[in-house]
């Protein structure tokens, strides 16, 4: 059952005693969701040391998103988001994943490479990949669920998720989060220049 509360106050005052589930603090605007980060979700977490808290904002910021995971949270979905792969990445972390979107990520990563580390050639390591593998990697890049890749290529749930084991196997990637970090400068098909 799904409960709606004004602010954190709230929720707190009003004595919630069934265990719930997924706590979605919502916020629009980089100074509402830099104060959701910093003291509603500690707020939060104060009360319920145990609650799994989703930050929902409009802003894309990877810093706000890391701030967020440091203090806390779950996972952060921003608006831009499709509603079915915001539905799936609060079924990653009701299931006891952590979500935060991959261009999240991937912004962030020019931020946090230090200049004097060597950068690995674009497509080293990433020869290898089949027509269909390069696909799945588009969309996993776009944070699209499994269920969506598949009707998209038309293959079954199950073969997408071999193909995404024998990619994360290939780039020795953890998580789906990696796999859109680590092919970012791995150009797809659909991504090439036109040649001329």
């Amino acid at each position: 059952m799904a409960e709606g509360f004004d602010t954190v106050e709230d929720w707190i005052t009003t004595s919630v005693d069934d265990a719930l589930a997924i706590i979605l603090l919502c916020a629009g605007g980089r100074e509402a969701t830099e104060l959701a980060v910093a003291r509603d979700l500690d707020t939060l977490l104060n009360a319920r040391p145990d609650a799994n808290v989703v930050i929902v904002s409009d802003i894309d910021s990877p810093a706000t998103m890391v701030s967020a995971l440091e203090r806390g949270a779950r996972g952060f979905v921003t608006m831009s988001l499709s509603l079915e792969v915001t539905i799936e990445a609060i079924r990653i972390v009701k299931v006891g994943g952590t979500f935060v979107p991959a261009s999240g990520l991937l912004s962030a990563r020019q931020a946090y490479t230090a200049p004097s580390e060597p950068q690995p050639a674009a497509n080293e390591g990433h020869a290898h990949f089949t027509e269909r593998q390069l696909a799945i990697i588009a969309c996993v890049r776009k944070g699209e669920p499994n269920k969506i890749i598949a009707h998209k290529l038309n293959m079954t749930e199950s073969t997408v998720k071999v193909h995404i084991r024998n990619i994360m196997r290939k780039i020795k990637a953890k998580n789906r989060t990696e796999v859109a970090f680590l092919t970012n400068e791995l150009p797809l098909p659909n991504e090439n220049p036109p040649r001329q």
